[in-house]
């Protein structure tokens, strides 16, 4: 396979991967008194796009301590070693965690991104989200491949 078709596939499921990032969000409910990587250049698309109401806004390189300030936390696959111990701080704050990080709810991620075959599908660590303060529809977590915490 030659180097411009592997970066167009790459590229393609960055994008497939950036809209299930979104069509996630519109099925997660924040508290109420919230106010208003490689995935970047994808998820940039989505800049602007209404979730819930509200405009979605893509920052890249947040530091830990603004992480409260954010909805949702997009950690890169190759960024989660680093990052683990970042999200650990903001588990408690209704910020929705995601990763294409295939262990990352191993770790305490909230939703992993994982292939699923030619797919790209998700897991949930459905104790993360209800710690956080978040919820979930029922819709979505039956969409998930995996749902750890589910009672």
């Amino acid at each position: 396979m030659s180097a411009s078709l592997l970066a167009s596939a790459a590229t393609k499921e960055q994008a497939v991967k950036a809209g299930v990032v979104y069509n996630i969000t519109k099925y997660v409910v924040w508290p109420s008194y919230v106010s208003d990587a490689k995935l970047g250049g994808a998820l940039k698309a989505l800049q602007g796009k209404l979730v819930g109401g509200k405009s979605v806004v893509v920052r890249r390189w947040v530091k830990s301590e603004k992480l409260a300030t954010c909805h949702m936390a997009f950690i890169a696959q190759d960024e989660t070693g680093d990052s683990y111990a970042a999200m650990q701080e903001v588990n408690a704050l209704p910020v929705l965690t995601i990763s294409d990080d295939a262990a990352f709810v191993d770790h305490g991620g909230m939703v992993g991104l994982v292939r699923n075959g030619t797919k790209v599908g998700f897991d949930v660590d459905l104790k993360a989200v209800k710690a956080a303060g978040l919820r979930m529809s029922a819709q979505l977590l039956k969409l998930a491949i995996t749902v750890k915490g589910l009672e």
